[in-house]
């Protein structure tokens, strides 16, 4: 049979897989090894710190100062964070109360009064003495009834609606003409109906404040200048509400980073070393070791396997050359824990591993005497070791019917076994896994195939 030129080595990755597993010997091994390396020298280490006075002293006053400002800044943060959460409930709850805040800036509705206040005031012609000009005065009087919220209680009063008193000042705008004794006054609302009503109200209790005021101050008559009712639009209010709606965004921005900060502060670590701690620091480093050492021996190992030229399984015989595989003989193993390498094989399902010797023997026999017309003198080659050639011719003797059954040897090596292949009819190949290489296999197909004899088969030991 030909060798296969065009062929191109495939990885397979369960064939890696197994010969890393079955090199668990050497990376338990290496990961014990590791393991007590790393964490010995760890725990020798953190031992030798613990007996110096000065470390320790050291560690400790770094510690406590690092442990005091990890509580001052938990606590700031959980101060700002209050304050923060307290001013968010206080503007959501100022949102849902104010009558301000959800009047619709498109839809406004207004009232506005003009006042004049008039007195018996007159300049006497020719007169060094004048008589004081109480229009000011009274003016200023009403004022001071509206600001200091005699007016708005008198009208919170009348409403009977739980309105707070500070949204209600809200809608209500009064402003003196001190020159022209005038006193202008606008109401806003989110209905023509409430907006009508606040006016009303505070048009009585200027009325009901005419008395005292005269009393108080002098004589006045209170005149209507300009009254108006009307729906407009009002872009300052637009723009205060977007103001509102900014300033809440920036609140719950803040409490947010906030937050943050405080779930990111993590509480120093007490680096003064106990003995707890090398314990628990050597054991860290033993685990690490040991992963460690590990990785190092199935890296190399996957290394070893992908550049070796050995023999791993039957699979790529038949890949490369076509070769038909008459038995694979089970791995012998043998040694402490062998029980784990016979699971292994159990995993990987070799061949062989359910059969007797014999029954292979046998089935390798009936699949070779299939190609054997004719033919009497077979001769067994290969790269496998002597012992393993003298086994087949052994297992095989008898059940080759007719046929006489030689050991050649290794044709690469060894002249007499090229004159016996240059006279038997047939040839058995024998190899050994992860003994032949596949550069000897070739080459003694190259003979075979020069010799122009038959292969009916190949063994795998």
């Amino acid at each position: 049979m030909k060798p296969n030129n065009e062929y191109e080595q495939e990885i397979d990755l369960k064939d890696l897989m197994f010969a890393v597993l079955r090199k668990w010997r050497l990376i338990l091994a290496a990961a014990v090894l590791f393991a007590v390396l790393l964490g010995g020298y760890k725990m020798a280490g953190g031992l030798r710190q613990m007996q110096d006075a000065a470390y320790v002293e050291e560690n400790r006053a770094a510690y406590e100062r690092d442990l005091e400002q990890y509580e001052d800044n938990k606590k700031r943060l959980g101060r700002e964070i209050e304050n923060i959460q307290a001013s968010i409930d206080e503007q959501e709850k100022y949102k849902e109360e104010s009558i301000r805040m959800n009047i619709n800036p498109y839809d406004v509705y207004e009232e506005k009064l003009s006042l004049y206040i008039s007195t018996d005031y007159v300049i006497l012609p020719g007169m060094a003495y004048q008589n004081p000009n109480t229009a000011t005065s009274i003016l200023k009087a009403y004022m001071t009834i509206a600001q200091n919220g005699e007016m708005y209680n008198y009208v919170l009063a009348k409403m009977d609606q739980g309105m707070e008193l500070r949204y209600l000042k809200e809608l209500v705008t009064i402003t003196a003409d001190y020159e022209n004794n005038m006193l202008d006054i606008a109401v806003i609302g989110d209905t023509k109906e409430r907006a009508a009503m606040v006016m009303r109200y505070i048009k009585e209790c200027i009325e009901n404040s005419h008395e005292a005021v005269t009393q108080a101050i002098g004589a006045h008559e209170v005149h209507v200048v300009n009254e108006s009712s009307a729906v407009t639009v009002s872009l300052d209010l637009e723009q205060e509400q977007k103001d509102f709606t900014a300033k809440v965004d920036q609140l719950d921005q803040s409490l947010t980073e906030k937050t943050d900060e405080l779930d990111a502060l993590e509480e120093p670590t007490n680096t003064l070393l106990s003995r707890g701690s090398v314990m628990k620091s050597t054991v860290k480093y033993g685990v690490l070791g040991g992963v460690l050492g590990a990785f190092v021996v199935v890296f190399f190992v996957c290394v070893a396997f992908l550049m070796s030229d050995k023999l791993v399984n039957e699979k790529e015989l038949k890949r490369r050359y076509g070769l038909v595989v008459l038995g694979v003989f089970a791995r012998k193993e043998k040694g402490v824990f062998a029980f784990v390498d016979r699971w292994l094989n159990r995993l990987e399902s070799s061949a062989g591993q359910d059969m007797s010797e014999t029954q292979i023997f046998e089935v390798a026999a009936a699949n070779a005497l299939n190609h054997m017309d004719g033919i009497r003198e077979v001769l067994l080659i290969g790269t496998a070791k002597p012992e393993a050639l003298e086994a087949v011719k052994n297992g095989l003797s008898g059940l080759l019917e007719g046929a006489n059954l030689t050991v050649g040897g290794d044709i690469n090596k060894e002249a007499q076994a090229i004159k016996k292949a240059a006279a038997c009819d047939a040839v058995i190949v024998v190899e050994q896994r992860n003994h032949s290489l596949f550069g000897g296999i070739e080459q003694e197909l190259d003979v075979v195939q020069n010799l122009d004899k038959k292969i009916l088969g190949c063994m795998i030991f």
